[in-house]
């Protein structure tokens, strides 16, 4: 089998082929151990009778042997995150499951917290003293509560209750008739009135009566792996406009406290530290988002927060079960779901240690690192506010550490390749960068054999995977005009673009103006900018510069927003608005211009 295009896919049995004989040459490298043999016995000699279900399940314990430790470590994960494996699971079904599990779950805690909050129930002392301090650092990260004009309302990547994930563009969401939860519907005037363009108000009085449809939330299903499926959930679009400009207002509180979740980044470094001093533990959960139960972030967030979070979560959602009311406070489809939940755990986490040692905690949704000495209390914290702990996942004594998608043993990078689905060009090239970067070349050998000569293209490391890595000639351009860079070539994916008018086109361009210049508080207060045409700057509001601008008619590609998933196109005398849609169709090969040594 020869893979022609970069973005052709194997099928699963040639998937399995490749794989399987990859597995038996890391096989082949292991010393003689007891999980060696278990492994060898599920792989077989035939990929077509291989048992991948036991290997989907295979629970590897660690062992001081690390070489075998790695390559048997890296033949499970070429099958557990498998989409496409079928081991005889209904992984819709065992979704479903969990998320009646920890909706279960999140019941006792919000008993428990009901009768916490009328005396009927105690923690013990040293747990109290833990919520009381973290109650106090979220008040002083959160300060006050924003108006949703100090918040950049935006819409996301996402699906949301109207608009499917595959047509998912903030002009498909603006074209819809406006859908709001039924707790959220008291904000719709004051939501509106931010954009007046789009409801053609300009004030909270007279944007009351734009009509609009209440909606409650939906739980979907989207492939994970082998054995699962992912739970999200679907919010209405005004809740996920105003979710997301709460979200990213977190986010930015977050960050004076040394917690960026834009950058992973510092997890890892600190996962490698603690994997060399044995001083820091990395700690994970189970479901962490569908384990925070409401009334349990009542008690811990400011009366006022608590209240307009709550008015815009969605509280009840459709089901394969019916209409549930949601016993959890957001799910990951939310769009504060992700900032609120790092807010929290750092919060407990950074409660559990001395304040010298707080630069040693760092949170990144539920990737908890803390100073081995805060594990017991932290632990106990967690588990009598009703969270799983992830014990396959977590680590304090031993050389392992793992976090945000790096696992260190002893300082040294053991993280496997994961196959997520069939083999296809683009994940090939990763696994031949792969073996190349862990100086691997006989594996790399192993996938380079299933790349068809005509497909390979070859360049430095750096600059992700569009190409292989290996010896290649750089292009030196115009060497005798002092250009001193050189070029390469490379693959990328091409977005997909939809060319079509719908409705509300003329409210765009008002949206991007709002994307570029909503106002956001700085610690700066300078670093506020007004970047709209001079002419504008008289206006006192935002609605005021959108309303101008309308009135200008600034519509046709006059305005190019900094970041936008919509450009403007001119055909035939007539201007066009392209979507850029999720997902990819196609490839291209590109030239990059770059500097250095080659």
């Amino acid at each position: 089998m020869q893979i022609m295009q970069w973005d052709q896919c194997l099928s699963t049995d040639q998937s399995n082929e490749v794989l399987h004989r990859l597995a038996m040459l890391h096989l082949s490298m292991c010393s003689n151990t007891r999980q060696k043999s278990d492994i060898e016995a599920l792989l077989g000699s035939d990929p077509k009778t291989a048992d991948y279900k036991g290997l989907c399940n295979y629970d590897l314990v660690f062992s001081d042997d690390i070489p075998t430790y790695r390559h048997l470590r890296q033949i499970l994960a070429f099958f557990s995150k498998r989409e496409d494996l079928d081991i005889g699971v209904n992984t819709k079904d065992v979704a479903w499951k969990t998320f009646i599990q920890t909706e279960l779950k999140c019941t006792e805690t919000n008993e428990i917290f009901r009768k916490y909050a009328r005396g009927g129930f105690y923690f013990l002392p040293r747990v109290e003293s833990v919520l009381f301090l973290a109650q106090r650092k979220i008040a002083s990260i959160l300060g006050d509560l924003p108006s949703l004009s100090e918040l950049r309302l935006r819409f996301g990547p996402g699906a949301t209750t109207s608009v499917k994930k595959k047509n998912a563009s903030a002009r498909r969401k603006l074209s819809q008739m406006f859908t709001i939860s039924k707790s959220a519907s008291s904000l719709l005037p004051e939501i509106l009135a931010e954009m007046p363009g789009w409801s053609g108000f300009d004030t909270p009085a007279r944007a009351s009566g734009i009509p609009f449809r209440l909606a409650s939330g939906k739980v979907s299903f989207v492939p994970k792996n082998a054995k699962t499926d992912r739970t999200i959930g679907t919010e209405p679009d005004l809740n996920q406009m105003v979710q997301l400009g709460i979200g990213a207002y977190i986010e930015e509180r977050l960050r004076p406290r040394g917690v960026d979740i834009r950058d992973q980044t510092r997890n890892q470094r600190m996962a490698r530290e603690g994997s060399i001093t044995g001083a820091l533990a990395t700690l994970d959960l189970r479901s962490a988002s569908g384990t925070i139960a409401t009334l349990f972030v009542e008690s811990l967030l400011p009366f006022e927060w608590f209240d307009f979070l709550r008015s815009i979560r969605t509280r009840e959602v459709d089901s394969p079960d019916g209409v549930l009311q949601l016993q959890q406070f957001s799910s990951m489809g939310n769009g504060f779901t992700f900032p609120l939940q790092t807010l929290i755990f750092y919060a407990l986490a950074a409660s559990c240690v001395d304040p010298l040692d707080l630069p040693q905690v760092s949170v990144y949704g539920d990737d908890i690192i803390v100073p081995t000495y805060a594990v017991e209390l932290l632990l106990e914290v967690l588990t009598a506010c009703g969270f799983l702990i992830n014990m396959d996942k977590s680590y304090w004594s031993g050389p392992f550490r793992e976090s945000c998608g790096k696992d260190y043993v002893s300082g040294i990078e053991v993280r496997p390749f994961y196959a997520k689905g069939a083999l296809s060009g683009v994940s090939c090239f990763s696994l031949h960068n792969f073996y190349v970067r862990n100086w691997q070349p006989e594996f790399a050998q192993v996938i380079l054999s299933v790349i068809d000569e005509s497909l390979r293209i070859w360049g430095p490391d750096g600059f992700g995977d569009g190409h292989l890595l290996g010896a290649f000639d750089p292009f030196f351009p115009k060497r005798e005009l002092g250009w001193s860079g050189y070029t390469f070539e490379t693959f990328t994916l091409k977005a997909i673009r939809a060319y079509y008018k719908l409705g509300a086109d003329y409210v765009y361009p008002l949206y991007s103006i709002y994307m570029r210049d909503t106002p956001v508080r700085y610690e700066d207060e300078d670093a506020r900018r007004f970047t709209i045409d001079e002419n504008l700057s008289g206006a006192s509001t935002q609605g005021e510069r959108c309303l101008a601008l309308r009135h200008r008619h600034h519509y046709h590609g006059l305005i190019r927003p900094d970041r936008s998933d919509a450009e403007y196109r001119k055909y035939n005398g007539q201007v066009f608005l392209v979507d850029t849609l999720p997902g990819y169709q196609g490839y291209k090969r590109i030239k990059i211009y770059t500097f250095g040594k080659p």
